[in-house]
Formats: C-alpha cells, sequence, structure tokens
C-alpha cells in the first residue's frame, strides 16, 4: 500500500525529530558509550602499600579514573554546557602480604576502554579495628586518610595538596581521640587524631610507589566531650594525657600538644615551621668534608638541625685528627671556618650553647 505524501512528510518529520532527540540525549548522558574498564595485560601499575599497626585496619579504598573522551556534561547556571573528563569508580580492598603487617593493592595506571581510562587518584586509609573496646555503642569517626593524586583534575576531596617528585612516602604520628557529642543525639566515637585533617592531599604525577606507614601511639589517649547546650563561649572541651583541660574553640585535638607530651620536647621542635624558635635544637654535624676553594688544603663542614636545614651562626667545637682544637660559630650558610685537611676525619665534636 502506497501512503499518502503528508503521512510520508510527518513520519519524515517525526523520525528526524526522533532522530535528533536520540543524537542530543546520548551525547549528553553518553549512554551508548562503553564505559567499562579494560586495563591491557601490559600496563603499567602502581602500588600502593600500608604498614597496618595492630589496633588498626585499612579502610575500603576507593579509586578514580578519569576520561578525556567520555566527559561528564552538565548545565551551567545559565544553561550554558559545561563540560569536564569523565570519571568511573573503582572499590579495592588492601590485600596482606603473606603472614606480615604490610597490606597492598596494585592498579593498573592504564585503564583501557573505548574511553581509554586512565588513573587519577586514590583516597585510602586505616582507621580503629575494634572501637567497642570504649564501650559497646562506640563506633568508629574519622582521620587517618589519605589522598593522592596522579594527573592534574582536581581530586574528590579538596585541593592538590603536597607536591611530590618520583615515588611517595607517607609516615605520619596518629593519636586515638574519643569524643562524646550530646547536641543533636547522643553519640562516642573513636577517632585517629593526626596532623592536618581528616585526609592529607598529595599530587604524586611520577609515583609508581606509595608507601603509608601509620604511627599509632595508643596510650597517648585524648579525650573531649561536646557543648551540652547551645550557648556562647560553649566548646569542645579536650582532656589530654597530662591532665590538662583545653576548651578554646578547636574542633580537633592540639596535634603538636599530643606529639610535645609524648616527646617530652617543647613543641616549637617539632614542626618545620616553628623551628626556629626550638631552645633545643639538636644539631648535628654532617661528615662529608667540603674542600675550600678559596683556601687550597683547607675545608669545612657543614652543621644542621634535626630537619637537615643549615645552622648559621652556630656555637661548635671541633677536636681534629691532629689534636688540634677548633672553637667556633658557623658560617651565614652553616659552615665551619676553614680548618687545614689534617683535622679530617674529626676525634670529637661538641655543640655549646646558641650565642645570644
Amino acid at each position: 500500500m502506497v501512503k499518502p505524501i503528508s503521512s510520508l512528510k510527518v513520519e519524515t518529520g517525526f523520525t528526524r525529530l526522533l532522530s535528533f532527540a536520540c543524537v542530543m540525549f546520548f551525547s549528553l548522558s553518553g549512554c551508548r558509550q562503553d564505559y567499562s574498564l579494560a586495563p591491557p595485560a601490559n600496563s603499567e601499575t602502581i602500588t600502593v602499600t600500608v604498614k597496618l599497626p595492630k589496633e588498626l585496619k585499612t579502610e575500603t579504598m576507593w579509586v578514580m579514573y578519569r576520561s578525556p573522551i567520555c566527559k561528564s556534561i552538565r548545565r551551567g547556571p545559565s544553561g550554558q554546557r559545561m563540560e569536564r573528563d569523565g570519571h568511573q569508580s573503582v572499590y579495592k580492598e588492601l590485600e596482606r602480604q603473606g603472614e606480615s603487617d604490610l597490606y597492598q593493592v596494585k592498579l593498573p595506571k592504564d585503564g583501557g576502554g573505548a574511553c581509554r581510562w586512565h588513573l587519577a587518584n586514590v583516597t585510602f586509609g586505616v582507621e580503629y579495628a575494634d572501637p567497642t573496646r570504649f564501650g559497646e555503642n562506640v563506633t568508629y569517626g574519622a582521620g587517618g586518610g589519605v589522598v593522592v593524586i596522579f594527573d592534574y583534575n582536581n581530586p574528590p576531596r579538596g585541593g592538590f595538596g603536597i607536591k611530590v617528585d618520583g615515588d611517595l612516602t607517607i609516615k605520619k604520628d596518629y593519636y586515638p581521640w574519643i569524643h562524646e557529642r550530646f547536641i543533636g543525639g547522643y553519640s562516642k566515637t573513636i577517632s585517629l587524631a593526626g596532623e592536618g585533617g581528616i585526609y592529607i592531599n598529595y599530587h604524586a604525577l611520577q609515583a609508581r610507589e606509595v608507601y603509608f606507614e601509620p604511627i599509632f601511639h595508643p596510650a597517648v589517649l585524648v579525650v573531649s566531650e561536646g557543648a551540652k547546650i547551645h550557648k556562647v563561649g560553649n566548646f569542645i572541651k579536650f582532656t589530654y594525657p597530662d591532665g590538662s583541660v583545653v576548651a578554646d574553640g578547636q574542633s580537633k585535638p592540639d596535634f603538636w600538644k599530643l606529639q610535645s607530651l609524648r616527646t617530652g620536647r617543647a613543641r616549637e621542635c617539632l614542626s618545620v615551621w616553628q623551628y626556629e624558635r626550638c631552645p633545643d635544637r639538636r644539631p648535628r654535624l654532617l661528615p662529608e668534608w667540603i674542600p675550600s676553594p678559596e683556601k687550597p688544603g683547607f675545608g669545612q663542614y657543614l652543621i644542621v638541625d634535626e630537619w637537615g636545614n643549615a645552622l648559621p651562626i652556630y656555637d661548635y667545637r671541633l677536636v681534629g685528627a691532629d689534636g688540634r682544637i677548633s672553637r667556633e660559630r658557623t658560617t651565614n650558610k652553616g659552615l665551619t671556618q676553614p680548618l687545614p685537611s689534617s683535622v679530617h676525619p674529626l676525634r670529637e665534636v661538641v655543640f655549646p650553647v646558641v650565642w645570644k
């Protein structure tokens, strides 16, 4: 049967409209695109290893792959089209290596597939293994998290953080923190108090090995109690291991106070940012003999603090191999005064007090 021209026009118009709608739908949603990961057999891998203290356990790792081909498209507030690299999430459990305390996962850097996925970032960490040892209804709170970014896309949790060249080794101290909350319903949690926030971010473009060693100090416990009523001046009250109580408006424990209580050192000595005010800088002399270009047959030593920073204008006393005694102060670059090569290697190094 031959259909009327008018009927054909209607059908043709409808078909075109349907095709246009489908094209728009598929371009926006990508539902016809194969989004699956298909890492090639020869894909380079990135290995993440966690050295786990017995009181902690590893969290499920969130792995994100991104693609510049399969775009994520949305509309802005003015209806404008906004594109960004598409993303695909995978969740992995770190596997124990034999009977050791090492837990590991290997991730293909090339995610493959039609979208040509690449490894963008990983989010992982540790948490308290048995919160109920602090009470029947105690749950895990937060802390002990790490985010490592391998490309230039924004990570899911904040900015790029600390830039690292090459492989990444992370060693951080953590303390148990029990918090009771009253407003909005009672809860009691055990968290890990560490330097920085819940997650520490690293930007490691060249890393192929990521090693995380949380150093846990279970005996140094801090306890906090939230306000019971909303009132100006009501802050969280922290009780530290030395019995001191602090309610200064902070929402988490003072990490450097905990470090100071554990080590017995002034808090300024424990942070590279505050080290200039440290009353006990614990200098050390590097053993390398540095020949002096201006004085043939003479050389110098470098004196540094425990962070490896040169110590300028620092008093020292050296006894050389030839019995020569040199009592001087370092240059503005942390170097000793020029010494004859006969003093090398040294018999004795003494650091008196800093000159005032």
